[in-house]
């Protein structure tokens, strides 16, 4: 049986390459594309007869990706909530605290995902950094470095972030712990520190460095986004499992079967 599949933020770029991938794929049914205007989804080239309508539909089961803007999201949770319409969400730059209680109070209802970068390679990386970060302790100083093109807006980016919350998770620190880039006088780095920093520039898809250093020696471990489709496809890969998923709050983790 196939998934039934609805992409809120069709016309931007992550949206167009998913719903381009999701129709050479006949594990997914395409209902419908949401942006801000209307028309048909074989206007931007996808292989699809399906609507683009500029508010999202009432058909439960469907499941929704979001990629989108964070205006947008929470009236997108609460609509998937209302309308028993299984949802994962790539959009960032999310008030963290707001995101949390709107995803538990829809996870009563749905399933429902949320990841600030759904590509396989990087969540491997991210259960990966956690590890690594239980096993040294700390004694090793732990920096991120990111790149992105030089049209993101927000900064640093939401994978970075899941990175250093994933290590802050195994290590005892808390976002208070996170610095965000150095300048001036800025004192000596405290123990507990997580710094991130962040480049912008070119058409850099995404780049994700971790520094592990401390006692004579230096670990890097890192990943390279060469093209959107390792997003696209893990967004599908979410999207196929919170169609037989019962309703909770669940992460890419869940859906790749790395939470073991």
């Amino acid at each position: 049986m196939s998934t039934s599949l609805i992409m809120h933020g069709a016309a931007g770029r992550m949206g167009q390459r998913i719903l381009s991938l999701a129709a050479g794929d006949d594990s997914f049914s395409i209902v419908a594309g949401v942006d801000r205007q209307e028309g048909r989804l074989s206007d931007f080239g996808i292989r699809s007869p399906a609507p683009l309508l500029s508010q999202l539909p009432k058909q439960a089961g469907a499941v929704v990706i979001d990629f989108s803007h964070a205006t947008a999201t929470p009236g997108v949770i609460a609509h998937c909530a209302e309308h028993q319409m299984p949802l994962a969400i790539g959009t960032t730059g999310l008030d963290p605290v707001a995101l949390d209680a709107a995803l538990d109070q829809a996870a009563t209802r749905i399933p429902v995902l949320w990841a600030p970068n759904m590509s396989v390679g990087v969540n491997v990386v991210i259960a990966t950094a956690a590890r690594l970060a239980s096993a040294l302790g700390s004694d090793y100083d732990i920096e991120i470095v990111e790149a992105h093109h030089h049209h993101k807006v927000d900064a640093p980016s939401g994978t970075a972030l899941g990175i250093a919350d994933a290590i802050a998770a195994v290590t005892g620190r808390s976002r208070a712990d996170y610095r965000d880039g150095r300048s001036g006088h800025c004192g000596a780095r405290q123990p507990q520190e997580i710094g991130i920093h962040a480049l912008r520039m070119g058409d850099v898809v995404g780049d994700h460095q971790v520094y592990f250093v401390g006692n004579g020696e230096r670990i890097l471990l890192g990943h390279v986004a060469h093209n959107r489709d390792i997003f696209a496809r893990g967004a599908l890969r979410a999207a196929a499992f919170l169609a037989a998923a019962k309703p909770g709050r669940y992460s890419m983790a869940d859906a790749l079967g790395l939470s073991a």
